[in-house]
C-alpha cells in the first residue's frame, strides 16, 4: 500500500550546521582512536603471536566494535529522546523543528512495521526451504535404499536361475538345445531372406512402387527375429 511520503525537515542553518558538526565529531573520534591504536602496536610485545590467538584476536575486535556502536547509540537515544518525545506528545514547549518530526517519526513506525513482517515472511519462507531440502534428502535415501534391495533382489533371482539350472540336468541340457534351435532357425532366415531379395531385385520388376516387395528388398536383418 502507497504511503505518503513526508515533507523533508525544514532545518535552519544553525542546525544544520549543528548536524554536520556532529557527524563530523563522531568521524574524527574514530579516526583518533585508530591512529592511537596504531602508534601503540608493537608487533614484538603483541599477545597474538601465534595462529591460536587469531579468534581471540578476532573476538577483542568484535568486542570492542560492538562498545562503539553501543556508545554511539546511547548518544543519539539521549540526545534525540527529548524531541521525540515533544513530537510525540505535542509537548507546549515543543519548537517547530520537534513539531516537524511527528511525520518523519509516523514513517519510521510504519517502515519498522513493514520490515518487522517481512522479516517474518522471509524466516517462514527459509523455513519452508529448509523443510523441502530435508524432504529431498530423506527421499534421496530411500531412493539408494530401493535401488541397492533391486540389486539384490535381481542378484538373488540370478543366482537362483543358476542354481536351478546346476541342480537339473535335464533341463540345463533342454535349455542348451533350444538354444541350437533357434541359432539354426535365425540362420535358415537369413539365407531365405537374402535369396528372396536378390530373387525380387534381380527380376526387373518395379519393386520400389510395391511395399511388400519394397520390404523384402530394403529391409535390414535383424538378428533377433527369428
Amino acid at each position: 500500500m502507497a504511503t505518503d511520503i513526508p515533507a523533508p525537515l525544514l532545518l535552519s542553518d544553525d542546525e544544520r550546521r549543528i548536524l554536520e558538526l556532529h557527524d563530523r565529531l563522531q568521524q574524527l573520534q574514530l579516526e583518533i582512536a585508530l591512529l592511537t591504536a596504531q602508534k601503540k602496536y608493537d608487533p614484538d610485545k603483541s599477545p597474538y603471536t601465534q595462529e591460536g590467538d587469531i579468534e581471540a584476536a578476532q573476538k577483542a575486535l568484535l568486542d570492542s566494535r560492538s562498545r562503539y556502536v553501543l556508545r554511539g547509540q546511547v548518544v543519539q537515544s539521549v540526545i534525540s529522546a527529548n524531541p521525540i518525545l515533544q513530537a510525540v506528545h505535542n509537548g507546549t514547549k515543543a519548537s517547530p523543528i520537534e513539531r516537524d518530526l511527528l511525520p518523519v517519526l509516523e514513517q519510521r513506525d510504519q517502515s519498522s512495521s513493514t520490515l518487522a513482517h517481512q522479516s517474518t515472511e522471509l524466516r517462514a519462507l527459509l523455513d519452508e526451504i529448509t523443510e523441502v531440502e530435508s524432504q529431498s534428502l530423506r527421499i534421496g535415501r530411500e531412493n539408494v535404499d530401493l535401488a541397492s534391495k533391486l540389486l539384490d533382489l535381481a542378484e538373488q533371482m540370478n543366482r537362483s536361475k543358476e542354481e536351478a539350472v546346476n541342480m537339473d540336468p535335464e533341463r540345463a541340457a533342454e535349455i542348451s538345445r533350444l538354444e541350437g534351435q533357434v541359432k539354426l532357425s535365425r540362420q535358415r532366415w537369413r539365407v531365405l531372406k537374402g535369396t528372396a531379395s536378390a530373387v525380387v531385385a534381380g527380376s526387373g520388376i518395379d519393386w520400389s512402387r510395391d511395399a511388400e516387395l519394397r520390404d523384402i528388398v530394403l529391409d535390414p536383418e535383424n538378428d533377433d527375429e527369428v
